[in-house]
């Protein structure tokens, strides 16, 4: 077993995030504890407890790690193909599907929201983190309204804000208030609404 401790833990330390993860999906932050995810990840508390010290500590970085995961998608607003109506559309899909098939990021975000409600320094992840969502939107918005692809009814920054509510929305009438909405169904409704807001000027 040569090389199973021979890079200070790097690699084992994100199996054992990833684990924190999934068990904060299933079970939520406030009743995760030191067990839960060492069963999990087939280690025993004490490894948990070497790797982070506490279980807030396990915790927030747990979620700091999947943030910057999820923020890290947005740069496809960013980098990927087509024109700035083309690429939103892509996200709009993608988002829209997996909040439809109630994909466990989504839920993740929503036990995020509460924790954070309580917790001075989820806050500032949370606000961070949106504050990057919100950005990469307007900018890709405001690209598009420069190259005359939008004719917006509202300056990037604001219409940016109304789709993010949006987003946040949608996925508490899925998730906390059981709605039977599809995933393409949540796709027309994004769509339609940056179609409100942006009025795309197609061929």
């Amino acid at each position: 077993m040569p090389n199973r401790t021979a890079a200070p833990g790097t690699d084992r330390r994100a199996e054992l995030l990833a684990a924190v993860v999934r068990v904060i999906a299933r079970r939520g932050y406030a009743d995760t504890r030191f067990q839960d995810v060492a069963d999990e990840a087939g280690v025993a508390v004490g490894t948990l407890q070497h790797h982070f010290g506490t279980r807030r500590r396990m915790l927030l970085e747990a979620l700091q790690t999947w943030i910057d995961e999820t923020d890290a998608q947005v740069e496809v607003l960013r980098t990927g193909q087509g024109d700035p109506w083309e690429r939103l559309q892509v996200l709009l899909v993608y988002l829209g599907t997996r909040l439809g098939e109630r994909v466990d990021s989504w839920r993740m975000w929503l036990d995020f929201l509460g924790a954070a409600l309580r917790d001075p320094e989820l806050r500032g992840s949370g606000r961070r983190s949106n504050l990057r969502w919100i950005t990469a939107i307007a900018d890709v918005m405001r690209e598009g309204a420069e190259a005359g692809v939008f004719d917006p009814v509202l300056p990037p920054e604001e219409a940016a804000d109304v789709l993010g509510a949006l987003f946040d929305g949608i996925a508490l009438q899925v998730y906390a208030l059981d709605s039977d909405a599809s995933g393409s169904e949540l796709v027309d409704r994004l769509i339609h609404t940056a179609e409100a807001l942006l009025r795309p000027r197609t061929a």
